[in-house]
């Protein structure tokens, strides 16, 4: 098109606008027109789209003279500018006049998308000289997967809270938000932005606003995309003159978890503060700016994913939140996906609330203070996790979840683990008396061949299931960290599988009484009988054969008898790290050891002897050496609780 013929197009628009804003003047307060979000980034039905190209708050005069400007533009042309391409064709043309011309005379309210280009940077120099009360807004996902734009308040620059990097500070002006009580959590790393693009994004907030008005501080978005450097560790937690400023929030949802598994008592698991989510088969069409950014740390039935916002894109190239997630540096975390519900407000603060798709959509590769990035595409390599469970009924389910490894710490890598094998069973049996249940489970690592492999039975007197499965759990947990807690070895979890069987018995027992001769000779065989109480109804005994050696010097001997592991000495291992000085492959021999608790022991120990302390051919006692000792074991597939003793006198074979 000619420089002529755009002169004389632009006079025929201009009259065309003229006709379009009489006749719209009865109707100027009509709904706004629904466009596809591709006029700004994505497809979607939901955005209402307002060409307010100056920033002024109305589609006027000055709008028209920009847009006619650009009338006759195409992509790839030197003018050709995307916000005023209004229908995404490639083309400013006369469809986008038609478009323009609707929205003529309205002025920017809730739910608005405004066209301006959030793919430009604001440099911190030009931010610097904006004045303070400027209008400037924040976009994000808001509600059924919408884009809405909310009106913010600049009001300067603070270069003390995080040196080097400045921070913008604003004012969450926009209705919606006051009301709301402020930006929510899940809001992390929602754009900043103004007519010459994106200014930052959303990261840091009071410690405690509980009224108007609310501030907040956005990280330079050339930070986010680390073109300015980065900030020490260090620096992480900051105050600014006497106030407390911290991070927004990330909220961990988590789809799968019911209350009773979200809140156990006394739990410091990442779990038992995540926020119930729903899992939806709605997919996240969309990883433009404002859109959210969802980072999962366990993938299946079960999934839990770190939730903020997306700042910037570049490319397939994807920032968000405006801070670390985890401080973990490089990282190699799955982005999977996450729907907007709505905002809920409370006391403390307002919270998104999302629905998840575990479906991996890339791959997060650095979790830095400044913002969070990652690549749309490919995934990063997962951990299966393989968990079987058998009812009582002969029914039979297997589940498979993944999880990352590279930028999940051990304690966390720890509860994941533990959580995929255990937590599903809670949604799926009642918590009914009278059960036990026996866990195989077999763990790979990396760095070393070792494997945790072991099989342990879980009861207890009233025989509770959901009691019985935190007992396997915290039992589970605690090897774990004793593996991967370790300091002189990294070790993480490679493969994971884990078989459950629930009992519908009891099979917890208490030893109540011990039956024994009382009098035996050296090289005699001492038959044994213990009494149990099974469960709260049932009596067993159980025969035990206990050999006396011949080398046992005549006295009082002590006949106890209890579980091996309530009778070992020292107990193994018990609550804490290993000591160090423990090598790798003995903590694994310790966590992969027998299960004593179902074993029964009968031990013969020297008591005292019979002739005066001192005398002659007095054996060793207290003090004097060690004690002639001899026991016998026997499995009997029963938790037990409870130690009997009774006395036997060992004597010569013509004193019995």
């Amino acid at each position: 098109m000619t420089p002529r013929e755009k002169v004389a197009f632009a006079c025929i628009v201009t009259s065309l606008v003229f006709v379009s804003f009489i006749a719209a003047g009865s109707d100027a307060r009509a709904d706004q027109t629904t466009l596809q979000e591709s006029t700004v980034n994505s497809n979607d039905e939901d955005a209402t789209f307002l060409p307010d190209f100056d920033g002024d708050g109305t589609v006027d005069f000055s709008d028209f003279s920009q847009f006619a400007a650009k009338f006759g533009q195409s992509e790839g042309d030197d003018g050709y500018e995307t916000r005023f391409d209004l229908n995404g064709d490639g083309e400013i043309g006369f469809s986008d006049f038609v478009s323009f011309s609707k929205n003529f005379g309205k002025k920017f309210s809730f739910g608005m998308l405004l066209p301006w280009d959030l793919s430009g940077i604001v440099p911190i120099e030009t931010v610097r000289n904006t004045p303070a009360g400027t209008r400037v807004f924040m976009r994000t996902e808001f509600d059924r997967g919408r884009l809405v734009d909310l009106e913010m308040t600049f009001i300067q620059v603070v270069d003390d809270f995080l040196p080097p990097m400045p921070v913008y500070m604003v004012e969450a002006s926009d209705s919606v938000l006051v009301a709301l009580g402020g930006v929510a959590k899940g809001m992390s790393g929602s754009p900043i932005f103004s007519p010459q693009g994106a200014w930052g994004a959303i990261a840091f907030g009071f410690v405690a606003q509980d009224n108007p008005p609310y501030y907040f501080f956005a990280t330079p978005m050339e930070w986010v995309i680390g073109s300015r450097g980065t900030v020490p560790l260090a620096k992480r937690a900051a105050t600014w003159g006497e106030s407390n400023i911290t991070p927004l929030e990330i909220p961990l949802l988590s789809t799968g978890l019911n209350r009773i598994q979200q809140h156990p008592e006394g739990s410091s698991s990442p779990l038992s503060h995540a926020v119930a989510a729903g899992l939806t088969q709605q997919r996240q069409t969309s990883f433009a700016p404002g859109r959210p950014l969802a980072v999962g740390l366990l993938l299946g039935e079960l999934t839990l994913g770190g939730f903020g916002t997306i700042s910037f894109v570049d490319g397939d190239r994807v920032y968000g939140f405006g801070h670390s997630m985890f401080d973990s540096g490089p990282v190699a975390l799955p982005i999977i996906e996450a729907v907007v519900l709505g905002e809920i407000s409370n006391l403390q603060s307002p919270v998104k609330f999302a629905a998840l798709n575990p479906t991996v959509r890339g791959t997060l590769t650095e979790d830095r203070i400044p913002a969070v990035r990652g690549n749309l595409g490919d995934g990063p390599e997962l951990v299966p996790i393989r968990s079987a469970y058998t009812f009582p009924s002969g029914a039979e389910e297997e589940l498979l979840h993944t999880m990352p490894t590279v930028g999940v710490s051990p304690d966390m890598s720890v509860d994941l683990v533990a959580g995929a094998f255990f937590r599903p069973l809670l949604g799926r049996i009642e918590n009914d008396p009278d059960h036990s249940i026996r866990v195989s489970a077999e763990i790979a690592f990396d760095v070393t061949d070792s494997t945790l492999a072991r099989t342990r039975l879980y009861a207890s007197p009233e025989g509770r299931l959901l009691s019985l499965i935190r007992s396997a759990t915290s039992d589970l947990s605690f090897s774990l960290a004793l593996l991967m807690g370790r300091d002189d070895y990294a070790l993480q979890v490679t493969e994971a599988s884990v078989d459950v069987e629930l009992i519908a018995e009891p099979r917890y027992a208490r030893i109540v009484e011990v039956n024994a001769d009382t009098v035996a000779s050296p090289g005699d065989t001492l038959d044994v009988t213990a009494s149990l109480r099974v469960g709260r109804r049932i009596d067993r005994d159980i025969d035990l054969r206990l050999g006396v050696p011949e080398s046992f010097p005549h006295g009082v001997y002590s006949l106890v008898l209890g579980s091996a592991a309530e009778l070992a000495a020292g107990g193994g291992p018990g609550f804490g790290r290993f000591p160090v000085e423990q090598t790798l492959e003995e903590a694994f021999n310790d966590v992969n050891s027998e299960d004593d608790n179902v074993v029964i022991e009968a031990l013969l120990t020297f008591d005292m002897p019979f002739a005066p302390p001192g005398g002659p051919g007095v054996p060793p006692g207290p003090g004097r050496g060690p004690r002639p000792s001899t026991s016998v074991r026997k499995e009997v597939d029963l938790v037990l609780r409870g130690l009997e003793s009774a006395l036997v006198k060992v004597v010569a074979p013509t004193q019995q």
